[in-house]
């Protein structure tokens, strides 16, 4: 039955049309393909036509005359409509709606979702059980009204603190900040409890975590991931995509622009880099890189699932269901999804992105195979730039603390030599006579064994060793240049006779006139060459050389290309040099984890392996530079070692380059590797870049390798009304006419799919409860007036998002208590009309964020990349294309907020898993809410809740009395807990129970200290060592329990 069944005359959209739909359509509905019979219902001049045997479907006013009417009644299964075989039988009451409808006329309405956009009269309610603070209470009203019902009191000033904080910012409310407002309206006038509530309501706007929040139902929609999901699931660089979301809800960015930025950003008038950013969103798809896959297959998926995302996104519409035929429910034909598709073909992709040889993608040749999927462009990152600024304060207060221990004298001494090197050698590098020793490529006979180098002419006081006689022989030229030959990547070993510190080690490479003036043999331009040097000293006597263990790379140019800059290299991956600078002096410094103190006598080898080097030249350092500025780095270390007083780049290279003190130096690389990892604030982003678009043609049955269909030029759905269509010989509408389409009075689809998808953010379900299909196959709003206007007001406040939300939150209807009501229960047991607020559990991320909020260990922290919180071992264990392990994060990134969580398409979280969170391998409108045991299991004994629970056991026993004169007791502490979890006091059963509870642990852990000590071991986050551990242990136990609460996971 409809959701109000059939009081009243029968009207189409709410009572007939949903039967029809999931009962006739499919046989008798817009696909002209599975038509049987003739025969069309969702049109009525069509339903009123007589069928093949004569009989007319429908006659209005007779229904004993009526085809359709006698088929549902009748008892010969040959003749039963729905056939039995449909599995669709019909109740009885679905078959009176039948019968009386046609009785009444057999009125027809176009479907709701479609009809242009009128704003409805507010009406006016005199009901003085109703507080009216805006329209909306007065459309909820009028519905009550109707059913002989009343509201339900305003919920209480505690529930509607929380009720708003977990709504509005994701978060659970400070007590202070309940407190305040219980305060605030406590005795007081309605006018002053509004204004007290519309003041805690604009805190929660003003706050950036409001963005966060708002971001995740559309990064849900926009099928936001960290992985391209096809495949290897590789990942992709996306990050400041996300960041753009935040910052549009957070900014308030009209509804309208943030639909262009993201649809057509690169189509804008001179786009801002923010439109760039957004632009992203056309890239969010799935994409693959396997080889043997078939380009033309993918760019048909690529093309699909665009729609189907803005179908989704935009007009709550399955446009899905027309790629193969058209709909079967919906007037959408499979033209028109054609067309849809059109918009996209201009946007600058690859069916394959790889370099197998598979595809021709020249343009994709060389990029790293962890970042294959451009076009992508550089931009900052202010969370990167933040954080690189924190952790080079950080260094260098290390570096600091460290030389304050140095005596005077010693560090004295270190600038005083350190001011002879340089004076001596101005580029800060020297560069010893070399001994080279050339072996077999990787290509070559592997059973050959090593030979000698046949000797090279010594010039420059250089020595060359015997070359193998099948492979070219380097020679050392001036300048300690060593040249090279042939065409071989052989291995080369670089053998150097040098005394004193060694820091860092710089290989240069440089272009020669007998390389056609390139730096690789051959004259090659095209190519690079990955430098991954092996570094050993090999003391005095010894018989084996022992390795060196290099801390951190630095480079003279950054490819753009790769993720790598200028700071860091990836040293298991090399340093692959710069096609593009082919020409040009090429260089990178490879800095020592301890420097080495070479004797005379002792020896340093650089080992290259595949060296495609024309020319190399090997220098040493005794410091360990940061950033090398070409050669001429000496001359800013000269400068910094002239300065009296102690700068921070000197204590940096003091510690850097004397590795004396060991702990401070491994917290320094810590600190230095993460620093690296932020570039500078700089990362990079997927965008869309347009290009000459592809022909879209229809794909009969959905088939990719089929030519025939037609060929159809961007346009929007034809049974909607749009200002542009295609024409002959003028220009093809763009991805910017449809995001202005989508936008436009002319389209009533996006204001009401985003105002009922938003309201039921706010009230637990849509107006029209499925929000992702405003069509045939959805259900008719419940208060459809109350949605339209919605839509008017969103339309003309100039798509102002905050401002409905405000309008939501304000209305008395969102105020209400969420107690289900006994005299409701059979009047409205869905709770549809609105008589009370409807709980609901959080979503995925918001259950983690408020675990951690409640505990005090959040990291608040805005924007940035994705982070790896705490996950099972060997979860990865069946990725593969490349295979790779999951490496959770080891410092505050950990407590970041679950919108910020790395999204694994394939293997999704398992906390996100449990939870409901969409793999987002597809745009996603609706999650589902289930309520399983895992999701107990996952609050009990996942480590980012177990850990939350210790340190929210810490935070209540470090918590100072307000009263010195009263210490806190367990009683309080256990009110303060509810205060944090759920913002009220305990009750007095609570109390009780858990007091009990608490002691029982309490002596069970100081009877076993070991297990006490076991289970606090889970986390990052250290136990204050002043604490007694059994103590800490009980808290604990006490603290899982109510972190596992119904109440604390729900919004009420």
């Amino acid at each position: 039955m409809p959701v109000f069944a059939a009081e009243g005359p029968i009207r189409f959209n709410r009572d007939v049309r949903p039967i029809m739909s999931d009962t006739c359509f499919h046989c008798h509905g817009p696909d002209k393909n599975s038509r049987k019979g003739g025969l069309r219902l969702d049109i009525r001049e069509e339903a009123l036509k007589p069928g093949k045997s004569g009989a007319i479907p429908i006659v209005p006013g007779k229904p004993e005359e009526s085809e359709i009417v006698t088929r549902i009644f009748t008892k010969d299964a040959d003749d039963l409509m729905p056939p039995d075989d449909a599995h669709k039988e019909l109740t009885a009451a679905q078959k009176e709606i039948f019968r009386r409808w046609v009785a009444e006329g057999a009125v027809y309405e176009a479907h709701w979702a479609y009809t242009p956009l009128v704003r409805p009269a507010v009406p006016k309610i005199e009901d003085a059980r109703f507080t009216i603070h805006n329209p909306i209470d007065a459309f909820i009203a009028e519905k009550l009204i109707e059913k002989k019902a009343g509201p339900s009191s305003q919920a209480d000033a505690r529930m509607l603190a929380r009720r708003l904080s977990l709504d509005i910012t994701g978060l659970p409310p400070s007590p202070k900040q309940v407190g305040d407002f219980v305060k605030a309206a406590a005795g007081k006038s309605p006018s002053e409890v509004d204004a007290a509530y519309d003041a805690l309501r604009e805190s929660f706007f003003k706050s950036p975590h409001y963005g966060e929040r708002m971001a995740v139902w559309w990064l849900d929609v926009a099928r936001f991931t960290d992985t391209v999901g096809f495949h290897g699931d590789q990942n992709q660089r996306i990050f400041p995509y996300r960041d753009y979301v935040i910052s549009a809800f957070n900014k308030n960015k009209p509804f309208d622009q943030f639909t262009r930025d993201q649809l057509a950003g690169d189509l804008l008038p001179n786009p801002t880099t923010e439109q760039l950013v957004a632009s992203g969103f056309n890239r969010l798809n799935m994409m693959t890189r396997e080889g043997g896959a078939q380009p033309k297959e993918y760019l048909a998926k690529y093309g699909a699932e665009r729609v189907r995302t803005v179908g989704g996104a935009w007009m709550g519409a399955t446009l899905g269901c027309s790629e193969c035929h058209d709909h079967k429910f919906d007037p959408f034909t499979a033209k028109d999804f054609y067309a849809m598709q059109a918009f996209f073909a201009d946007v600058k992709q690859w069916g394959v992105y790889s370099d197998y040889g598979y595809t021709k993608n020249p343009e994709l040749k060389g990029w790293s195979n962890d970042y294959p999927f451009p076009p992508e462009i550089e931009v900052v990152s202010p969370y990167l730039k933040k954080r690189g600024e924190k952790l080079h304060a950080g260094m260098m207060a290390v570096a600091k603390k460290a030389l304050a221990a140095v005596p005077q004298e010693q560090f004295a001494a270190w600038k005083s030599a350190s001011q002879e090197f340089l004076a001596q050698h101005q580029k800060g590098w020297v560069t010893p006579a070399p001994q080279v020793t050339v072996s077999e490529a990787p290509v070559a006979d592997k059973k050959k064994k090593d030979a000698p180098a046949k000797p090279a002419p010594k010039k420059d006081g250089a020595a060359a060793e015997k070359p193998k006689p099948e492979l070219p022989q380097p020679v050392v030229e001036e300048g300690r240049k060593i040249v090279f030959s042939g065409k071989a990547a052989d291995t080369t070993k670089v053998s150097l006779s040098v005394t004193g510190r060694v820091a860092a080690v710089w290989l240069e490479l440089l272009p020669d006139a007998r390389h056609g003036d390139s730096i690789l043999r051959g004259g090659a331009k095209d190519t690079s060459f990955t430098v991954k040097p092996a570094i050993s000293v090999q003391r005095k006597g010894a018989d084996k050389a022992a390795a060196a263990t290099i801390a951190y790379a630095t480079a003279t140019h950054e490819d753009p290309q790769y993720s790598s800059t200028v700071q860091q290299l990836n040293l298991r991956g090399g340093w692959k040099t710069s096609s593009k600078e082919w020409n040009q002096p090429q260089a990178s410094a490879w800095i020592l984890d301890t420097p080495v103190t070479l004797m005379e006598g002792d020896t340093l080898h650089v080992t290259i392996p595949g060296n495609m080097a024309g020319v190399m030249r090997v220098s040493v350092s005794p410091f360990a530079p940061l950033k090398p500025l070409g050669r001429e780095w000496g001359a800013k270390l000269a400068e910094a070692l002239k300065l009296e007083q102690l700068s921070d780049e000197l204590a940096e290279l003091y510690l850097t380059s004397t590795g004396t003190d060991r702990a401070a130096i491994t917290e320094y690389r810590k600190l230095h590797s993460e620093w690296l990892a932020c570039r500078d604030g700089k990362t990079w982003t997927m965008v869309t870049k347009a290009m000459d678009p592809l022909t879209v043609r229809i794909l009969p049955r959905g088939n990719w390798m089929d030519e025939t269909g037609e060929v159809t030029p961007p346009a929007v759905p034809e049974f909607l009304p749009a200002t542009f269509r295609p024409e002959k010989d003028k220009p093809q509408a763009t991805r910017l006419q449809l995001a202005e389409w989508l936008c436009s009075k002319e389209n009533p689809l996006t204001p009401r799919a985003t105002m009922n998808r938003l309201w039921k953010q706010f009230f637990g379900n849509g107006l029209s409860i499925v929000v992702d299909d405003l069509g045939a196959q959805g259900e008719p709003p419940s208060h459809p007036e109350l949605l339209d206007w919605l839509a008017c007001e969103f339309r003309d406040s100039g798509w102002d998002m905050q401002h409905m939300i405000r309008l939501m939150v304000s209305s008395s209807t969102y105020r209400q208590s969420s107690s289900l009501r006994a005299d409701m229960r059979e009047v409205d047991p869905a709770n549809r009309l609105l008589s009370s607020q409807n709980p609901r559990r959080l979503d995925a991320e918001f259950v983690r964020d408020n675990a951690l909020a409640i505990s005090g260990a959040l990291n608040r922290d805005l924007g940035g990349p994705s982070v790896k919180p705490y996950q099972p071992a060997d979860y990865y264990e069946n990725l593969q294309f490349p295979d790779r392990n999951y490496i959770a994060d080891a410092d505050d990134r950990q407590w970041r907020r679950g919108v910020y969580m790395h999204w694994q398409r394939t293997f999704l979280h398992p906390m996100l898993a449990n939870f409901d969170a969409p793999m987002r391998d597809e745009c996603t409108a609706l999650r589902n809410n289930s309520n399983t045991p895992q999701q107990a299991l996952t609050l009990l004994n996942d480590p980012t809740f177990v850990e939350a629970a210790r340190v929210f056991a810490v935070r209540l026993l470090e918590a100072k009395s307000t009263d010195p004169a009263k210490p806190l007791d367990d009683a309080a502490r256990l009110n303060r807990a509810f205060m944090l979890a759920v913002s009220r006091p305990a009750k007095k059963e609570e109390r009780e129970s858990l007091l009990g509870f608490l002691n029982a642990q309490r002596e069970a852990f100081k009877a076993n200290t070991a297990d006490a000590e076991l289970s606090l071991k889970v986390g990052l986050k250290p136990v204050p060592a002043e604490l007694d551990k059994a103590e800490v242990a009980a808290w604990t136990s006490v603290c899982r329990v109510i972190l596992n609460l119904h109440e604390t996971i729900t919004r009420y």
